[in-house]
């Protein structure tokens, strides 16, 4: 599932492209219909006519704010793309949605799995009331007291609560918690101030990095050339079960915790750790 980098990545592509630009038509194409009865919204009448304003991202939901007050906000799930496209260009497979503009080019909605939702709202509440603070704006006291009230066991679970903290999924968790040496299996009630606060900073290192390598491409996700991320290449521990950690040499573990893969290093990150902060 696209995370926070790939979703920003997007955005920002976005605001150099179509800001500015106006919807003249709107079609669904190949099983675009799922969109329609999961939003119950037909999108064909109420967009045409709607100026792109600006882009915004809230976790990984992408926001085109429209001229008419409304956003049309995205989820792109597990295989979800937008693609800007010149109306020359060949078609897109798995395209369900396609907003032409009008200098000619489109806005292609694709998605494998079609578990990806459009939807057109006042605000993101309307879509998930939910969502917690965003990693780079979310005071390190907050953190803390949200991480020690949360029921979640593991830490792993917690962080990927987004009514905790938003926009963070399975990559960029492994990853975090690998930079901070905390193991994924550790309680999240256990953890220091002064733990909680290196987690923090692991998590925004990891997600930069992230964005810097324009997105991480395990299976689909492309940006809005349809060109891969990079960052695949340089991930630490996630998807390396059984290749040396690059800090000590240790094969890295591949586990479950509640159904989400997880990765970790056994000696840089001990299950039963002490803390020396």
């Amino acid at each position: 599932m696209p995370e926070l980098p790939e979703v920003h990545t997007i955005a920002e592509d976005l605001k150099k492209k179509v800001v500015g630009t106006q919807i003249v038509e709107v079609y669904y194409t190949g099983e675009g219909q799922k969109l329609i009865s999961k939003s119950g919204q037909d999108l064909t009448d109420t967009l045409p006519g709607e100026r792109i304003e600006s882009i915004d991202r809230r976790a990984k939901y992408l926001l085109i704010n429209l001229s008419g007050g409304k956003k049309l906000i995205f989820h792109l799930k597990l295989t979800g793309q937008i693609l800007v496209r010149d109306s020359s260009h060949k078609p897109d497979e798995f395209t369900r949605l396609v907003l032409k503009l009008d200098d000619g080019r489109q806005i292609r909605f694709a998605d494998r799995n079609g578990f990806g939702e459009v939807i057109l709202a006042d605000n993101i509440d309307e879509v998930n009331p939910n969502l917690g603070p965003e990693p780079f704006q979310i005071p390190y006291k907050k953190f803390y007291d949200s991480l020690i009230r949360t029921k979640k066991e593991t830490i792993k679970e917690a962080l990927l609560d987004q009514s905790l903290i938003s926009g963070v999924g399975n990559i960029y968790v492994d990853e975090s918690l690998y930079l901070a040496g905390i193991n994924p299996f550790k309680s999240p009630a256990k953890l220091s101030l002064n733990e909680t606060t290196r987690l923090l900073n692991s998590i925004k290192k990891a997600l930069e990095e992230g964005i810097k390598d324009r997105g991480t491409t395990i299976d689909s996700y492309r940006d809005t050339d349809g060109k891969p991320g990079t960052h695949q290449f340089h991930l630490l521990v996630y998807g390396k079960s059984g290749k040396p950690c690059k800090k000590c040499a240790t094969r890295i573990e591949y586990t479950e915790i509640k159904g989400r893969r997880t990765h970790f290093c056994p000696t840089c990150q001990p299950k039963d750790q002490l803390s020396l902060f």
